[in-house]
C-alpha cells in the first residue's frame, strides 16, 4: 500500500468510530431520554406526578451516624473488663530492626514471651513483610508485664531471637548476615 491509501483508510476510520459508538446506545437509554423529554414538555404531567423521596440526604446520614454512635456507646457500658485491667497496664513499644544487607522479601513476626520461659512464644503481636528494604519499624501496644519479645524471620523458629525492651520502650536490633 502507498502512503495515500493509508491516509484514506485513517480518515475513514476517524469518521466511522464515532458512528460505531453512537450505535452502542441501548434501547433503555433511548426510552429514558424520550420519557424525560415528554415530562419536561408537558407541565400537566410534572404537576401531577409524585416525586420520589430522595433516599440519601445529608440529614438522613447524620441521623444514621448518631444512631450508630449511640449504639456503640451503650455497648461500652455493658462491656465486662477483666479484674485489674486498666489502660495503665498497657504501654506503647517502638520496634526498630535493621539489616546489614537489603532484604528482598523478609517476613517478620513479633511474639510476646513469658518471663519464666524467654524462648517460648506466647502470642503473635504483629506480622509484617520487608520488600527490598533494610529496616523494619513499627509501633504496637502490649501489656506492661511483657518485657521481652521474640522476633521470628520467615517463620523459622530455630533462628528466632529474644529481645528485651530498653528503658525507652524501644525494641531494637541489627541483624548481621
Amino acid at each position: 500500500m502507498c502512503l495515500s491509501q493509508y491516509r484514506q483508510i485513517s480518515v475513514l476510520l476517524l469518521m466511522a468510530i464515532p458512528l460505531l459508538f453512537a450505535c452502542g446506545e441501548s434501547e433503555e437509554d433511548a426510552q429514558q431520554e424520550v420519557t424525560q423529554v415528554e415530562t419536561a414538555s408537558s407541565p400537566a404531567l410534572t404537576d401531577t406526578a409524585e416525586t420520589a423521596p430522595v433516599e440519601n440526604t445529608m440529614q438522613d446520614n447524620i441521623e444514621k451516624q448518631k444512631e450508630i454512635e449511640q449504639e456503640a456507646t451503650s455497648t461500652l457500658d455493658n462491656a465486662t473488663v477483666e479484674a485489674g485491667f486498666d489502660f495503665e497496664t498497657q504501654h506503647a513499644i517502638h520496634i526498630d530492626l535493621h539489616f546489614e544487607a537489603t532484604q528482598f522479601q523478609e517476613k517478620i513476626s513479633i511474639y510476646s514471651t513469658v518471663s519464666d520461659q524467654p524462648n517460648t512464644p506466647e502470642s503473635l503481636l504483629e506480622q509484617g513483610t520487608i520488600i527490598q528494604g533494610s529496616s523494619y519499624k513499627s509501633k504496637l501496644t502490649a501489656p506492661s508485664l511483657v518485657q521481652s519479645f521474640m522476633i521470628v524471620r520467615n517463620d523459622d523458629f530455630s533462628t528466632a531471637i529474644t529481645l528485651t525492651l530498653n528503658s525507652n520502650a524501644l525494641l531494637t536490633h541489627t541483624f548481621l548476615e
